[in-house]
């Protein structure tokens, strides 16, 4: 979780550092400083299943497993959906191609009969 959380403090500073740079900064140059946080480990992963391997990497990112699991039971297409956004409109680090492994491991684990 130390590796996931320094790479959204270096994101954050860059674009802290950005909005900071202005005519008023000798070349709008701008002060980055890099801050050491450990978060507590979270204890939950994905259920084991045909897909858990990349939901645990890719998913456990930005959120943990048990808000995904909490969430209400979807269809394959409204799975698909949903993981469809989290790349497009959130950033996932997703190839288009793991979009329908993920939708189908969910469905799988959470999905409307």
């Amino acid at each position: 979780m130390k590796a996931s959380a320094a790479v959204l403090l270096v994101w954050a500073s860059c674009v802290s550092a950005s909005a900071m740079a202005g005519p008023d900064k000798p070349g709008g140059a701008a002060v980055i400083r890099t801050v050491d946080v450990t978060l507590p480990n979270g204890s939950l992963t994905f259920p084991p299943g045909v897909g858990s391997n990349l939901a645990n990497a890719q998913c456990v990112i930005c959120h943990s497993a048990g808000m995904v699991t909490r969430q209400p039971p979807l269809s394959f297409q409204e799975w698909k959906a949903e993981v469809a956004k989290m790349r497009a409109v959130y950033g996932a680090p997703l190839a288009v191609d793991e979009v329908d492994q993920i939708a189908r491991y969910l469905t799988a684990i959470n999905g409307k009969p």
